[in-house]
This record gives structure tokens, C-alpha cells and sequence, in this order.
């Protein structure tokens, strides 16, 4: 099988959507002004999407050690990201959510994986990554 991608060295379909995710990651991560890494998007994104969670929840929707993921959290409060607050019935119970600047954040990824899958459309045709979309959005191996 001819492979069309210059650095794509793999032919099998999982090790060419781990390349194409990777590659996608970082042209994210260039296109954005940001000083955020991979683990620090992931985490703006599940808060954004919960909207309020306890460290430990964050943990386990990124699949992060509690220390990991602490560090993590703990650096972007302090860079005005997120920020801490207690829940109201529960005092050890510590929330956090996204600051304005974490929802600018947020907001601006979004915007850039808009421009990107815009990009792909004029590539592949918009029929063409709907229809990829749809293919990713099935459960393909859950029972």
C-alpha cells in the first residue's frame, strides 16, 4: 500500500489516526497564542464541558495521577485560569472552574480546530470529513 503522507510511517489505522492526532495536536498548539500544554487544554476542556468539578473528577476524566493532576490544576490557578472555590454542603469538597481567561482560552482552541477541520475540508471535500466524522463519532470495539 502506497502511503501518501511524506511523514506518516505507518499503514495500519491506528497508528494513522495516532500520527494525524499528534499532528493535529501541534498545529493547535502553534496556531495558539497560549502557554498551555496538552495536559493543560485537556483539563480547560473537561471544566468547560462540566462547567464545576472537584480535582479528583478532573483526574479521572483525563486519565492523570492525583499528583499529575494537582500539579496541573495548582499551575493553572495560579496562571488565572481556573480558580478554587469550596462547595457549599461540603467543605473538604474543593471545585474549580474556568475563570474569564480559561473561557477565552477555551474559546480561542475552539476557533482554531474550526480554521484546521476548514483547512482538511478544502483537502479532503466537506462531504468527505463529514462522513470521517461520523465514522468517529460510532463505537467501533465498546461492548
Amino acid at each position: 500500500m502506497k502511503v501518501t503522507d511524506p511523514l506518516s510511517t505507518s499503514v495500519n489505522l491506528v497508528d494513522l489516526m495516532s500520527e494525524k492526532h499528534l499532528f493535529l495536536r501541534r498545529k493547535v498548539g502553534e496556531l495558539d497564542g497560549e502557554e498551555l500544554n496538552r495536559t493543560e487544554t485537556h483539563i480547560l476542556a473537561v471544566v468547560e464541558q462540566s462547567g464545576s468539578l472537584s480535582i479528583s473528577d478532573i483526574g479521572r476524566a483525563v486519565s492523570l495521577t492525583r499528583q499529575g493532576t494537582h500539579k496541573s490544576v495548582l499551575g493553572l490557578i495560579e496562571r488565572g485560569y481556573l480558580a478554587e472555590s469550596e462547595h457549599p454542603d461540603n467543605r473538604r469538597d474543593r471545585r474549580v472552574t474556568l475563570t474569564d481567561q480559561g473561557q477565552q482560552a477555551c474559546d480561542n482552541q475552539l476557533a482554531i480546530k474550526r480554521e484546521l477541520e476548514r483547512r482538511v475540508a478544502e483537502k479532503l471535500g466537506a462531504e468527505n470529513v463529514e462522513r470521517l466524522k461520523k465514522l468517529l463519532m460510532e463505537k467501533w470495539l465498546e461492548d
